[in-house]
């Protein structure tokens, strides 16, 4: 079946006819907590997550298990409801999704037609996208300025340089300096592009070190800026079920306290620790404004890494956090 674009008017009828549907949109490099921040704010009775929905269109199976059933999403019983629905509503299979189409109506009206039947299958207007991809944040912004149909609110999550270096030298993926100043280069770069597409537009901004730290504190700051109450229940981040496609293996456990990862300080060594430094200055600079952009505009011709080292370094990004 060949998917075809929705029509203006059968967008704009659904529209009018709910309650207005909003996105929370999560955007940040891997390993940085997104499923984390993901799991305490679709903890409230109003909000639900689709975990990261850009991997509905991935063919490897294992990469979008739900976190309801672990199962594809055809063979999960609320995954199969949302496809149905999806059916009914738009005459789209998830098959026929093109969720990342450089047509930008395509785009806009396969992403809000998944949107809208998440929302009718689970009850909630209010969804949480993990994807973390700063293009389809791009394009989903693209989308909504030139064709509405939904409130999209971008969250920027952050986590400190030092401790996200340390989860690729844990999980094997950084294995010499060209390694570790590629992830450096992709990071910081990251952040100024972040910065830019968000220049001038209403979004929430989130370290994941004061996530950490006091999960109560900065969930209750997160749900303040969205004007929704803060929930108890928000804090139990393993209660389920919860619906998430794809993220951190922590979505299928019990859950558990929240502790900062300080485990950096001894994994990685003083060389290393002043070189993610280096290379990530001008993010801690940030807060200079232009200068740091100028910095970073320095870095980029004084230290970027090889074409196929900054290949690699983006590749091993894409594992969740």
């Amino acid at each position: 079946m060949t998917p075809q674009p929705l029509s203006q008017s059968s967008l704009q009828t659904s529209a009018l006819q709910t309650a207005p549907l909003r996105i929370l949109y999560i955007t940040s490099r891997g390993h940085s907590g997104s499923t984390l921040l993901d799991l305490l704010i679709s903890g409230h009775s109003a909000i639900t997550s689709v975990g990261e929905l850009k991997m509905l269109a991935e063919a490897d199976s294992r990469r979008k298990l739900c976190s309801c059933h672990g199962l594809e999403p055809q063979l999960c019983p609320y995954w199969h409801s949302v496809e149905q629905h999806l059916q009914a509503s738009a005459g789209l299979q998830f098959a026929d999704l093109r969720l990342d189409s450089s047509d930008p109506w395509i785009h806009h009206g396969h992403n809000l037609a998944l949107y809208e039947s998440v929302a009718a299958v689970s009850g909630c207007r209010t969804i949480v996208d993990s994807s973390k991809s700063l293009p389809r944040l791009r394009d989903l912004l693209q989308g909504v300025d030139l064709y509405g149909g939904y409130e999209l609110v971008p969250i920027h999550l952050l986590r400190g340089s030092l401790g996200l270096v340390h989860s690729y030298v844990k999980n094997g993926r950084i294995r010499t300096d060209v390694d570790l100043a590629g992830v450096c280069y992709n990071y910081a770069s990251n952040v100024f592009r972040t910065e830019a597409l968000l220049l001038g537009r209403p979004h929430l901004f989130v370290r994941y070190e004061q996530l950490a730290c006091a999960p109560r504190r900065e969930l209750q700051r997160v749900m303040a800026l969205l004007a929704m109450p803060f929930e108890e229940d928000q804090l139990d981040w393993g209660r389920g079920p919860r619906r998430n496609i794809h993220g951190n293996d922590m979505r299928f456990r019990a859950g558990g306290p929240i502790r900062p990862d300080r485990s950096w300080r001894r994994g990685l060594t003083p060389g290393q620790i002043l070189r993610v430094i280096w290379f990530t200055l001008p993010v801690r600079l940030s807060w200079l404004g232009r200068p740091s952009r100028r910095l970073m505009e320095i870095w980029r011709r004084r230290y970027k890494p090889s074409r196929a080292a900054l290949a690699a370094a983006r590749a091993e990004s894409v594992p969740s956090a």
